[in-house]
């Protein structure tokens, strides 16, 4: 979790071990995008999600922001990857968002997007 100076929440992400397992197997190439639009909190949800061996879509982990700044993408990616053990993504695809490319750029320097 992330919280403001008043200890107000500002960011979650959270993952299981259902996850963190399936992202060992699974997570070469990942998926990250925001929701078009905010929830009653004026949070965007963002899963990360994978392709099982079966085509299926798997999920890796989500998470509430309330911003969609490079400093929170930096954040979040950060507290992913330390949830994923440190292992990052061969690549991952995304939309075109600058403060997504330069987050990306930051914290996974040798992941394809």
């Amino acid at each position: 979790m992330d919280v403001d100076d008043e200890t107000r929440l500002r960011n979650v992400f959270w993952a299981d071990a259902r996850s963190r397992a399936a992202y060992e197997s699974f997570g070469d190439v990942i998926t990250f995008d925001t929701t078009y639009l905010t929830n009653a909190y004026k949070m965007s949800f963002a899963p990360f999600v994978g392709v099982n061996h079966h085509g299926q879509s798997i999920l890796f982990g989500c998470d509430l922001i309330s911003a969609e700044d490079t400093d929170t993408f930096v954040w979040l990616f950060e507290s992913w990857l330390k949830c994923m053990n440190g292992r990052a993504p061969q690549a991952i695809i995304i939309d075109q968002d600058k403060a997504m490319q330069n987050a990306i750029a930051k914290v996974f320097p040798k992941s394809r997007h």
